[in-house]
């Protein structure tokens, strides 16, 4: 209760000439009532050090310290009142609850749960307890303490929140729009998405609320819709840390990382002490990762999300085994972990062939696409199409990436991932496009893309591209593999010249029998293309033939040279 402003009954005559400045003089409660935690604050602090040593001054000071997010401070300074010989009995009272509801801001729950038992039987304490059954994940104390949560709005709010924080962000929604509609407008009760239009017309007694309900439209991935009921709260809290990262993070989803940071640095200055820790964190996502290892270690179970996405950067700098370490005490809750263990273990298979680590993989992938709330999203058709690419079913590949095709148009790993299916599944031409889009030099340059690309112009009839690849690529430790690739789809595609080169080079590589035999099937296969009088043929056979000519020639070539030369003199065909 916050104390009310006293006033003598009487005034001096010698104090009339003052009233006007003594009314002016702020009281505690003046600074209570604008949420001016600092002012309060300091006017505790006067007091104290003009000798007041009253026990409200350390609890109200106690209550300030918490509400700035300074819960170690807030904690101590209620210890320090638990330890006074006399308490006004409603200080005694409340003393543990308020002790045990800082523990739980610090995360300690266990020291929480020990406050909240010697605390008074009250339904602050029965929500406390909820709360920390779900952080303990103690499912029995969870059941019981739910059935004891009335139908009232702060036990409500408390079911909506660990609905919430267990993903059922839909059932947290109702809860939300039961307590926002008023009775006019209960018509939209159960309409999806009409009641957002009459937020800006409920009543302003749970305006906190359209930041909860925003945040679970985030969740589900409606960005648009979680901007639009933010805008409600926005317009009379314009100055709202959590607001405003949460608009930070939306404009991130919706367009890009410089326009979430321009959003982030508006409440990023000293003045806002709360959450500063998420904001911290947030900006290291919207910078791509820079200063990551400078801020997320410490982050580190302060904000849930810090380890995933330390994770997830130890990830892109080719990191499995680091990654693996922070994932690793956690028994996965959320999709983005599923994710990241999969990905994971694909990176730890590439590198031991491990198949262990390839079942985990697709087990992963497979229970985030298959799970009711991702099924329909996009992460969730993305971790369906991902888990079905490792087990080789690239059919079933293509019509999870078709239906998510229209928002991946510009992006490099969507097109490389999309571009191997169809190669798998024998649509050269779309895959040849998709990897001529692709712009990032670490994949043009990689080995799987240069044999989806060579494999690409081969079967499209174009496998002279495919040779100038090959040739770029002399010297490099792909360039074998690449030459036997493109030597056999060339033969088999009968595009027999760049078969011919192929094998020649790999014959002076390796030397053995089947790179002879291969070159000696290409030349024949030139001299068939001549003898059938098909456009060029006769050309590429006088090239074919050049090949088996020369000081470094096979020992047998002059077997095969000699009676093509003397057929083509004999139809008059020049070589």
């Amino acid at each position: 209760m916050i104390l009310s402003r006293s006033k003598p009954a009487s005034e001096s005559r010698s104090s009339t000439a003052s009233s006007t400045v003594k009314k002016n003089f702020p009281e505690l409660e003046d600074f209570l009532l604008k949420r001016d935690y600092v002012g309060a604050l300091t006017m505790l602090e006067f007091l104290k050090h003009e000798g007041n040593k009253d026990v409200w001054c350390d609890v109200w000071s106690a209550w300030c310290w918490f509400h700035l997010g300074d819960y170690q401070r807030a904690a101590d300074a209620y210890i320090k009142v638990r330890d006074h010989n006399k308490m006004d009995e409603r200080i005694a009272d409340n003393i543990e609850m308020d002790i045990a509801v800082c523990y739980f801001y610090l995360g300690m729950y266990k020291e929480s749960h020990e406050a909240a038992e010697k605390a008074p039987t009250c339904t602050l304490k029965n929500r406390l307890q909820f709360h920390l059954a779900h952080k303990l994940n103690d499912e029995e104390g969870l059941m019981r303490t739910h059935a004891a949560l009335r139908d009232i709005p702060e036990d409500q709010l408390s079911l909506a929140s660990v609905h919430y924080l267990r993903a059922h962000y839909q059932e947290a929604i109702d809860v939300y729009k039961k307590l926002l509609l008023e009775r006019r407008y209960k018509r939209y009760e159960n309409d999806d998405m009409d009641w957002i239009k009459v937020l800006t017309h409920t009543s302003g007694s749970y305006m906190a609320l359209n930041v909860y309900v925003a945040l679970c439209y985030y969740k589900l991935d409606y960005y648009d819709v979680s901007q639009e009921v933010l805008g409600v709260y926005l317009a009379q809290h314009p100055t709202s840390t959590v607001a405003g990262n949460l608009k930070a993070c939306n404009l991130f989803r919706l367009y890009n990382g410089k326009a979430a940071e321009n959003e982030l640095k508006l409440i990023s200055s000293d003045q806002h002490t709360f959450g500063q820790d998420l904001v911290k964190h947030n900006l290291v996502v919207f910078r791509n990762g820079e200063g990551a290892l400078k801020t997320l270690p410490g982050l580190v179970d302060v904000v849930p999300e810090a380890r995933l996405n330390l994770a997830g950067y130890r990830l892109r700098n080719r990191e499995p085994l680091e990654a693996r370490v922070l994932l690793e005490p956690l028994h996965p809750t959320s999709p983005l972990h599923y994710i990241l263990r999969a990905v994971v273990a694909v990176r730890i298979y590439n590198d031991t062939s491990d198949d262990e680590q390839m079942k985990l993989a697709q087990q992963s992938f497979h229970l985030v696409g298959s799970s009711a709330s991702e099924c329909d999203t996009i992460p969730g058709r993305q971790c369906m199409a991902s888990s079905y690419f490792l087990a080789g079913h690239f059919e079933e590949v293509l019509v999870y990436l078709n239906s998510i095709k229209s928002f991946f148009v510009n992006d490099d790993t969507f097109n490389f991932n999309y571009a191997q299916a169809k190669v798998a599944t024998g649509f050269y031409r779309e895959a040849e496009e998709c990897l001529l889009a692709i712009q990032d030099e670490n994949m043009r340059s990689s080995f799987t893309y240069l044999a989806c690309l060579c494999r690409c112009h081969v079967m499209n009839k174009d496998a002279h591209l495919a040779w100038q690849i090959c040739a770029n690529s002399a010297g490099t430790p792909d360039s074998f593999a690449l030459l036997q690739l493109v030597a056999n789809d060339s033969y088999r595609m009968g595009q027999f010249l760049v078969a011919a080169k192929c094998f020649h080079m790999l014959d002076r590589l390796d030397g053995g029998p089947e790179m002879w035999e291969g070159l000696r099937g290409a030349v024949c296969g030139c001299a068939q293309a001549a003898a059938a009088n098909k456009p060029g043929a006769a050309a590429e056979l006088r090239d074919a033939l050049a090949l088996l000519k020369g000081p470094r020639a096979h020992p047998r070539a002059d077997h095969v040279v000699r009676p093509i030369a003397k057929w083509a003199q004999q139809n008059r065909i020049p070589i």
